[in-house]
């Protein structure tokens, strides 16, 4: 799975037709682009995509019957460290959702920062429909995303919600034409990538740390954070080019 870029944004498309089933092999991968986009400066924000008609449409259904206990515990795990890997990446990560999401596809979803979905996507935490529950972090993400009672109802009933009610209980931030995610998903990039960047990967660390922490501890930690940003030569570039009347041009330090 190789890093494609455009602009100062990496766009990593998920490859495993027909349905692009989230196989460990490909949460390794997902982690691997992740890890190369961390480490290349040059780089502001990151879109995930998925080839074909899918964005990820489940757990590879194949794969379950091939594992007992411990390598469905195994293939969890390692399907959560990918998810570790997108959450705290230093840029923004963005979900192009082009086509269905649902098991461990909304559990990728729920991983990134901005969703924006098709019109003929459908979105769902489907497990128990296989007798199953979510085994990388749906039970514990959704409530981060959704009002309690709405997030069990899903987590029950194992619904697949299409785009427009996925938009209207927030579990995605908009919804586009069939076609047009990565275009959207690239408009929102462009706009962060003029930000500063330094000043953006302090904001995803700011409020990741509030997801995880009191509103009294993300306080403190929003304090540190601002503070921090006063000692960088982006935040004086950015105050002078204010009253100057121009456009900065920030260099990461």
């Amino acid at each position: 799975m190789t890093v494609r870029h455009i602009g100062a944004t990496g766009v990593v498309s998920i490859d495993n037709p027909p349905v692009n089933a989230l196989h460990p092999d490909v949460a390794v991968e997902i982690e691997h682009a992740a890890r190369a986009i961390e480490k290349d400066l040059d780089l502001r924000s990151m879109i995930l995509i998925g080839t074909g008609r899918c964005f990820v449409a489940g757990g590879d259904i194949r794969y379950f019957t091939e594992i007992d206990r411990e390598g469905a515990a195994a293939m969890a795990l390692r399907v959560q460290r990918m998810q570790q890997a997108l959450f705290d990446l230093r840029v923004p990560v963005i979900a192009a959702i082009n086509g269905h999401a649902l098991g461990g596809g909304l559990e990728l979803l729920l991983s990134c920062d901005i969703a924006i979905a098709e019109e003929q996507a459908r979105i769902g935490v489907t497990e128990v429909q296989l007798g199953l529950i979510p085994g990388a972090g749906g039970t514990q993400m959704l409530f981060s995303a959704l009002p309690v009672g709405t997030a069990k109802r899903l987590l029950f009933t194992g619904d697949r919600l299409p785009a427009g009610e996925a938009h209207a209980i927030g579990l995605v931030d908009q919804v586009c034409p069939p076609g047009g995610s990565l275009e959207a998903a690239l408009a929102i990039a462009e706009r962060i990538n003029r930000a500063g960047p330094l000043a953006v990967e302090a904001a995803k660390r700011s409020a990741n740390y509030r997801l995880r922490h009191s509103l009294d501890e993300g306080h403190r930690r929003e304090v540190e954070i601002f503070a921090a940003l006063f000692d960088t030569e982006d935040h004086r570039e950015g105050i002078t080019a204010f009253l100057e009347g121009r456009a900065p041009h920030y260099r990461r330090r």
